[in-house]
């Protein structure tokens, strides 16, 4: 093994240990979202996050506005042409949580109006845009659209 090899895999060995640490410290749709980065990573899928929703300050947030931030961006990108998509969008939502009285909360589940008016621009635009509720299923959608051959 070379040494630019062997650093590399400190740095993959590095990352992945701080991933898993992330997902025992989060919880719900920033979790699930770091495990479906862990899966990319794992599998060597490159992906990236795009952190409209991150808690920021007003100065921040105006700075960021100002760069081009806009409200309703899905959460994950795969930039990977496929068949007649030119790439993956994601927007990340938590799994419905079962209450006590058996019904589902879906309270932090909605899709607001930007982020659907966003999901259909980019299908228009020849991306393939979903919502994903929960790792599993983003992993899952991710599977199919690199299998994909349309």
């Amino acid at each position: 093994m070379t040494i630019k090899a062997f650093n590399k895999l400190k740095i993959y060995n590095a990352l992945v240990t701080m991933i898993k640490k992330a997902i025992l410290i989060t919880k719900g749709e920033q979790r699930e979202q770091i495990k479906v980065n862990l899966y990319c990573l794992e599998n060597n899928i490159l992906m990236f996050a795009i952190p409209n929703g991150a808690n920021k300050s007003r100065r921040a947030a105006m700075l960021f506005k100002a760069e081009g931030l806009k409200a309703g961006i899905p959460d994950c990108f795969i930039p990977m042409p496929k068949g007649i998509y030119a790439g993956l969008f994601i927007e990340m939502k938590d799994k419905p949580k079962v209450l006590q009285s058996g019904k589902l909360s879906t309270s932090h589940t909605k899709v607001s109006p930007e982020q659907e008016q966003w999901l259909n621009e980019l299908m228009n635009q020849g991306y393939y845009a979903c919502v994903c509720y929960g790792s599993d299923e983003a992993i899952k959608v991710i599977d199919m659209y690199i299998k994909f051959k349309g």
